[in-house]
């Protein structure tokens, strides 16, 4: 699955490039701050989890429980702190990874958005036209959405969560139209900072 490989790629690339932040603090100190509007996710509702009957369309928990997100399609990789499926509906890959992130707890969230905003544009922002950047919240937690028309002529968005010390990055690609398919994926995302425990991450459930 060419759609799927190129979205793990992109994805990897993005947390290297996150890492490699040597004191994102003091790199982004005069950056100038985005003007873009924030947006406010709503994640009140916590819906119990669902004996797993189809593995389709199926909402995943994370690894310690600190998240859930609805997978369209077929799930194609459940591995260590990265799910990834595949719709045949829409043609469209999607991903979910998370990794742990101390630093985040010295950098101040403007900040933290600056080192978002860098991160996706130094390795998903290289490999196309990037059509709009918007600035997200959830649960008083910042974030970055990325529109991207990639050199291939394939569309891909993008997310990516900073919440306490930990990333979440989701994306989905195809070579037709992003759909209501992918509207329902990243609104399907909910985050419960009480669960996070670092390093003792394993695979969604």
């Amino acid at each position: 699955m060419l759609l799927t490989n190129t979205l793990k790629t992109f994805a990897v690339s993005f947390f290297v490039m996150v890492s490699a932040f040597p004191d994102p603090a003091l790199a982004l100190v005069n950056q100038p701050t985005s003007a873009n509007k924030v947006v406010s996710v709503n994640t009140s509702i916590r819906t119990p989890k669902q004996p797993l009957l189809v593995a389709q369309n199926y909402i995943y928990w994370g690894p310690q429980r600190d998240c859930q997100i609805l997978m369209p399609g077929v799930v194609t990789e459940n591995i260590l702190n990265r799910l990834t499926s595949f719709s045949a509906t829409t043609q469209t890959a999607y991903t979910i990874i998370q990794r742990d992130f101390p630093k985040a707890s010295r950098i101040p969230i403007p900040q933290l958005r600056q080192v978002l905003q860098s991160a996706m544009r130094e390795t998903i922002g290289h490999t196309g036209k990037i059509i709009r950047t918007t600035n997200l919240v959830i649960d008083g937690h910042p974030g970055l959405e990325l529109l991207m028309q990639h050199s291939d002529g394939s569309l891909g968005q993008y997310r990516a969560f900073v919440v306490n010390q930990r990333f979440y990055f989701m994306g989905s690609l195809t070579k037709d139209e992003l759909t209501t398919e992918a509207v329902n994926f990243f609104d399907s995302f909910r985050v419960y900072p009480e669960q996070i425990r670092y390093s003792n991450l394993s695979n969604y459930e």
